[in-house]
């Protein structure tokens, strides 16, 4: 399992965040769709506008149940467990936000981006 925590909190790493991402959305671009992805993805934009603070992080950490919603709403169980593994990395990468430092919001913000563009390159739909 890759360091996340090292993805959001370092920019020496991102060569290893671009290569996490593109082979995560591999796994999972036949089970999650575009759609659901972009959902978060798009609350994440409106906060990146908005800029780090007390109430964008507070926000950041309620997209944590939001995914966990989403996955157990799924049916099928081998979307419901790539739903899972999606749930976990980004869980893990808002966690790895230190809300004192704006740079690992953007690098959060960065790592979510390549996901949705890798899981799309990858046949998404």
């Amino acid at each position: 399992m890759a360091n996340i925590r090292q993805f959001i909190q370092s920019d020496e790493s991102a060569k290893q965040m671009v290569e996490f991402a593109d082979s995560f959305a591999g796994e999972i671009y036949r089970s999650v769709s575009t759609s659901q992805i972009r959902n978060i993805y798009g609350t994440v934009k409106k906060l990146e506008m908005t800029g780090l603070n007390p109430k964008t992080y507070r926000q950041l950490l309620l997209l944590k149940p939001k995914l966990a919603y989403a996955k157990g709403r799924e049916k099928n169980r081998k979307k419901r467990e790539d739903y899972g593994q999606l749930e976990i990395i980004i869980g893990q990468a808002i966690d790895a936000i230190d809300p004192n430092k704006v740079e690992t919001f953007t690098r959060f913000c960065q790592f979510f981006e390549a996901i949705l563009a890798y899981h799309k390159a990858h046949g998404g739909k």
